[in-house]
C-alpha cells in the first residue's frame, strides 16, 4: 500500500537520493539508492504514480496507505477532509523551495521588488502557511501551534531539512531516468 512517484516527478528523484544517502551514498553515488529502491522499496509499491490528483484519489479509495509526496501536497488532502498528515523523518526531510523573480529588464522593478518584499512579510508567510502548507521562510512569522506543528517551520524542523546539489544531480539525471526506468519501474 505504500506509492512512490516515478523518477521524472521531483519526489520520486528525492526519494531516490534520500534512499543513497541513507544507505551510505548520495548525489555522487546513487547506487545504495537504486539498490535500495529496487530490492527492499519496490516490493512494497503499488504504483509509480505521477499525479498529485490520482495519488489523492488512491488515499481517499484506501488503496494506499502511505506515499512519497510534500508537506503541502498532504495538507491540501487534510483539507479536503481526509485524515491525512505528513511524518517528517528523523533524519530529515527534504527542503523543497518555491521561488518567484522578479522580470529582467522589467519597465516596473520598483515595483517588482516591492511585491517581493510583500511576499516575503510575516503577514503573507502565514497566509501562505495556512492556504498551501508552505513553510515561512520569513523567521518573524507568527503561526497557532497546530499550524507551526504541520509545515516546515522553526529551528527545530527547519536544521533537520536535507539539501540536494542540483548542480550535480542535473548533470546525470539523464542517465538516472533511463537507469529507473529499466530497473526500478
Amino acid at each position: 500500500k505504500v506509492v512512490v512517484p516515478p523518477i521524472t516527478n521531483g519526489y520520486g528523484l528525492l526519494a531516490l537520493i534520500m534512499q543513497a544517502k541513507l544507505n551510505g551514498g548520495g548525489e555522487t553515488n546513487i547506487d545504495p539508492g537504486f539498490e535500495a529502491m529496487i530490492d527492499r522499496i519496490g516490493p512494497n509499491v503499488l504504483t509509480y504514480e505521477p499525479s498529485s490528483g490520482k495519488l489523492s484519489e488512491l488515499f481517499q479509495s484506501g488503496d494506499v496507505a502511505l506515499a512519497v509526496w510534500g508537506s503541502s501536497r498532504a495538507k491540501a488532502l487534510a483539507g479536503t477532509g481526509f485524515p491525512a498528515g505528513f511524518v517528517y523523518p528523523k533524519e530529515g526531510a527534504v527542503a523543497l523551495m518555491a521561488a518567484v523573480c522578479p522580470v529582467v529588464d522589467s519597465d516596473v522593478p520598483d515595483l517588482a521588488q516591492s511585491f517581493i518584499r510583500y511576499l516575503v512579510s510575516a503577514e503573507v508567510q502565514a497566509k501562505l502557511a495556512e492556504a498551501t502548507g508552505f513553510g515561512p521562510v520569513n523567521k518573524n512569522t507568527k503561526l497557532s501551534p497546530e499550524l507551526e506543528n504541520s509545515v516546515p517551520f522553526g529551528p527545530e524542523k527547519v536544521g533537520k531539512m536535507v539539501s540536494v546539489d542540483y548542480s550535480i544531480v542535473n548533470k546525470q539525471r539523464q542517465e538516472w531516468t533511463k537507469r529507473w526506468n529499466r530497473q526500478v519501474e
